[in-house]
């Protein structure tokens, strides 16, 4: 009987003490169905020493190593383990709280062993229910730099262990920025022996370490859209990034997938075409098949989460991928082009957001693994699915003007049909580097707009350093009307002078030819005023018509004089 009991403590110590997730006596079950590999098996050596030889003292310590999304099972053994997976998390915090009972005597030890065993089991949803020992304070610490919680200079006993905050935990590495898309689901509490016997099962662990999960999940949107525009109904490219979070205790990922926002008179996303690849936390690359390994489809579900949702977003779609195909940590990345479109001008500036849609399940009726052709909005069953806040990229556009004048004898009014083209400036900003962007002819109001140009200090959703300039040139002035050929106008277009826009009375206020005039008070910005003065050419004295007649008539008087003079000459001799 004394055999059985021993062997029975043991296998529950065993058990609920493997911390390779959050700890209880079926999470090697849980992360196997995460990890999508066969769990290991865990200890189950016979405990050889008795409650009684636990060392004396109130020195003993426990080490919470907080990490996330790990991929490899491994079976806690109260030891460091230097080979476990997931990456460390700063932030999290740990409350222990002591149990009432002596593990000292081995009756206490025998009953605190069973409750743990129930307390530790994965997926149960009732809770044994357990006693704490009021006359020990409770401790709480935060994880640090290193994804760790040393509790230390604890008395010998059974302890519970509580992650009592993680949403604003972050992953350690350097270097990490949080985009504020970050989504972690807590471990369970666990219940934890100080100390615990050694793998051996002979002897004791002062130093106890334990290695709980956390599942985190965060979503990443990027465009390519530098140089590309509107007026040219250019195509800009979106990526979609989601991290697979790894699943809670007794729980597989059933359903994973990216949801995009946007607005539909803006840009025309071809998602249909749109190509996945997943890139595994040691960097092995995988591109994905559609139909087989994800499904892509619109989406009616694309505004369930408002907070950072695309400005005016009307339309969406869902990349649905197969979980088997995935494993915690793993990058999934959807790239998919979009055609910019005339409602991009309405208010310059093109939102588009992307979340990520995962759920973790112990149901599988109703279920099938493989995508369908459509993803339906909502997975199949009753366990309601995570979401993760929006990430949003803004593309921004805007108008650069012409206003065209033409003067003589002082007096200016409107020029229509002057001709101009719009390009990127080289680095001098003497000349429109490579070829135009657009060409355009003022209309009867000697205005000109292009309209839809990409805005010079912003791209790629980033602050550009040093934003290139625009250049305007005038190629072709109306007949009658001289230019200057070599007159090349540099102009900025940012975010804050995108909307340009003529100012009062121009025709008569003023002669500027730079991109920041005022006029009747109005600052206009991204436009140029360009006069143009009527030809003038200096004429010859007229010939033909009444003077011609008057020299014939004088010619002919002169020689009609002559004539009358030779024939008197005659007479006379």
């Amino acid at each position: 009987m004394a055999i059985a009991i021993k062997k029975t403590a043991a296998i529950a110590i065993a058990a609920g003490l493997t911390f390779a997730g959050s700890a209880g006596i079926a999470a090697q079950d849980a992360l196997a169905q995460t990890t999508n590999t066969a769990a290991p098996t865990p200890r189950a050596a016979e405990q050889l020493a008795a409650s009684s030889t636990i060392p004396e003292g109130d020195n003993f310590s426990l080490v919470v190593n907080k990490r996330y999304n790990p991929t490899e099972l491994r079976i806690g053994t109260g030891e460091e383990d230097g080979a476990v997976s997931g990456e460390a998390l700063e932030g999290a915090k740990f409350k222990v709280e002591k149990l009432e009972g002596n593990i000292r005597d081995q009756a206490e030890f025998n009953r605190l062993a069973k409750l743990t065993q129930e307390y530790n089991k994965a997926g149960v949803a009732e809770k044994p229910e357990i006693t704490k020992d009021g006359e020990f304070p409770a401790q709480e610490i935060a994880t640090d730099g290193n994804g760790q919680a040393t509790f230390s200079n604890l008395p010998a006993g059974a302890y519970l262990v509580t992650e009592t905050e993680w949403e604003n935990a972050r992953p350690a590495e350097a270097g990490y920025e949080s985009n504020g898309t970050e989504t972690l689901v807590p471990a369970d509490p666990f219940i934890v022996f100080l100390p615990m016997t050694n793998p051996a099962g002979d002897g004791w662990i002062s130093n106890v370490n334990v290695y709980p999960k956390n599942s985190f999940a965060r979503v990443e949107k990027a465009v390519e859209d530098e140089d590309k525009h509107v007026l040219n109904e250019d195509q800009v490219t979106y990526t979609l990034t989601g991290i697979v979070p790894s699943a809670q205790e007794g729980k597989k990922l059933d359903w994973f997938g990216l949801r995009d926002a946007y607005n539909n008179t803006e840009i025309k996303p071809d998602y249909e075409n749109l190509t996945v690849k997943v890139i595994s936390v040691d960097g092995a690359e995988k591109d994905l098949t559609k139909g087989t390994d994800f499904a892509v489809g619109a989406d009616e579900g694309y505004n369930s989460v408002a907070g950072n949702l695309a400005a005016g977003a009307n339309a969406g779609f869902f990349v649905g991928v197969k979980p088997s195909v995935l494993k915690p940590g793993d990058r999934v990345i959807a790239t998919v082009t979009a055609d910019l479109l005339e409602g991009a001008n309405t208010d310059q500036e093109v939102e588009n957001s992307v979340r990520e849609y995962f759920r973790h399940s112990t149901d599988d009726s109703n279920f099938s693994e493989v995508p369908p052709e459509t993803p339906p909005n909502t997975p199949p069953g009753d366990t309601p699915p995570n979401e993760t806040p929006n990430d949003k990229v803004v593309s921004y556009f805007g108008n650069i003007q012409v206003f065209k004048t033409g003067e003589e004898d002082g007096k200016r009014t409107a020029l229509e049909g002057a001709k101009f083209e719009v390009g990127k400036c080289n680095a001098e900003g003497t000349a429109i580097d490579g070829d135009a962007i657009a060409n355009g002819e003022t209309d009867e109001n000697g205005t000109l707009t292009f309209e839809g140009l990409h805005v010079t200090d912003y791209a790629d959703d980033a602050v550009v350093e040093d934003p290139g300039k625009y250049c305007l040139r005038e190629t072709a002035a109306p007949a009658g009307y001289t230019f200057d050929k070599d007159a090349v106008y540099p102009l900025e277009l940012t975010r804050e002078t995108k909307n340009g826009g003529q100012p009062a009375n121009f025709l008569t206020t003023t002669n500027a030819k730079s991109a920041n005039f005022e006029a009747a008070g109005d600052k206009i910005a991204n436009g140029v005023a360009v006069n143009n003065l009527k030809n003038s050419v200096p004429f010859l004295p007229n010939t033909g018509g009444m003077g011609v007649l008057i020299m014939a008539l004088a010619g002919l008087a002169i020689i009609g004089g002559g004539v009358y003079a030779a024939r008197r000459n005659s007479q006379s001799a």
